[in-house]
């Protein structure tokens, strides 16, 4: 099955191109607790691939349930993981480098959801 490439030119002008991977359960050993990862694999400028996962917490589909009534489907949580995939493009000028560990969670899911007006 072939990938399907996208693009995303970044606030810090790095050109990324990725493709989404999969997603896991798990739980982490941080103290975030259960919930998904979702990798992407993504190339910055060119350069040479590399995995960036997005965690998405359960205690942020928990927090995201109880303030507006309704759980968020699995296509809403990836939406979830997508908006923190980007904000990490927006906010680091070198991803690869940094090896970051993005998390959607309880303190962050309502503003990365809030420009898609899911309510």
């Amino acid at each position: 099955m072939a990938r399907r490439h996208k693009f995303y030119q970044a606030e810090t002008g790095v050109s990324y191109q990725y493709f989404y991977a999969g997603r896991r359960r798990l739980t982490r050993p941080e103290g975030q607790g259960p919930g998904s990862d979702f990798t992407f694999v993504v190339t910055a400028d060119q350069g040479p691939p590399f995995v960036l996962r997005i965690f998405v917490s359960d205690r942020a589909l928990a927090a995201w349930q109880q303030a507006h009534g309704r759980d968020l489907d699995a296509n809403e949580q990836y939406a979830a993981a997508k908006m923190r995939l980007f904000r990490g493009f927006n906010e680091h000028e070198r991803l690869r480098e940094e090896l970051l560990r993005l998390i959607v969670d309880e303190t962050n899911v309502e503003e990365l959801l809030a420009p898609l007006e899911l309510a």
